[in-house]
């Protein structure tokens, strides 16, 4: 179990660092196939995505892809709504978890293909609204164990004008407080198998290195195809499993 979980950490870092994702999207459903649990899943892919959340904020930082004086009101709204859909996985049933993770990905598919890559409107910055935003995703994140992202980059391509490329960025910058806050919650409720975390944590770093670096090359049109496509992907994955069983 310790190669197929490394080597999901380097494929799941790659991914999360190219597409900006916290890496729940993939890591969730792949746990699943390993043969762990979906609230275990939700905790080990959770721990993932801090080491691999702290990596990339780090460069993104150096890059100066993003103003983080601006975007942290994203993430501090985040910390309270991670606590929140943490403590809701304790109450509600796996068989929920799994059609909200799978309604989550269809709703994000469809704004995605729907959005045009170039902004075409005035990028909106609100630090208030930031926040709301942040909590309202945040909850779902600590809920399903996804790092946000998955939410964050179509509502901020979509609705407040940011460039597809920085609004990937930006949603794994968030990933780092909702999934820092999530993990600590579902320790304390007992649902992180630390080991497999941290394999899968460790091994994540060299991937994220590799995807923020294909990211800064890539043309943006050709972005979004690789996103659409990436989407239908995990969407065809999570709903065979939920259907077979």
């Amino acid at each position: 179990m310790t190669i197929e979980l490394s080597l999901l950490g380097v494929i799941v870092g790659t991914l999360s660092g190219f597409f900006g994702i916290g890496g729940g999207t993939v890591s969730v459903p792949l746990l699943l196939y390993l043969g762990f649990g979906i609230k275990e899943a939700i905790g080990i892919s959770m721990m993932q995505m801090v080491a691999g959340s702290l990596m990339a904020a780090y460069i993104h930082h150096k890059n100066k892809t993003y103003a983080m004086k601006e975007v942290k009101y994203f993430g501090f709204g985040g910390i309270i709504g991670a606590i929140i859909g943490a403590m809701l996985v304790k109450v509600l049933s796996s068989s929920i978890l799994e059609w909200f993770f799978l309604s989550i990905v269809a709703f994000t598919l469809m704004r995605l293909a729907m959005s045009n890559p170039v902004p075409t409107r005035v990028e909106v910055v609100h630090r208030p609204l930031y926040g709301v935003i942040g909590g309202i995703i945040g909850i779902f994140s600590g809920m399903l164990g996804v790092g946000g992202s998955i939410l964050m980059t179509p509502i901020l391509v979509s609705f407040m004008g940011f460039p597809l490329k920085k609004a990937s960025a930006v949603g794994l910058f968030f990933v780092m407080f909702t999934s820092i806050s999530a993990f600590v919650t579902l320790c304390w409720l007992g649902f992180v198998n630390l080991h497999a975390g941290f394999i899968m944590a460790v091994s994540s770093l060299l991937g994220i290195v590799f995807g923020i670096w294909l990211l800064n090359r890539v043309k943006v049109t050709h972005y979004k195809q690789v996103l659409v496509v990436f989407y239908i992907f995990i969407f065809s994955l999570t709903a065979y499993k939920l259907i077979a069983g």
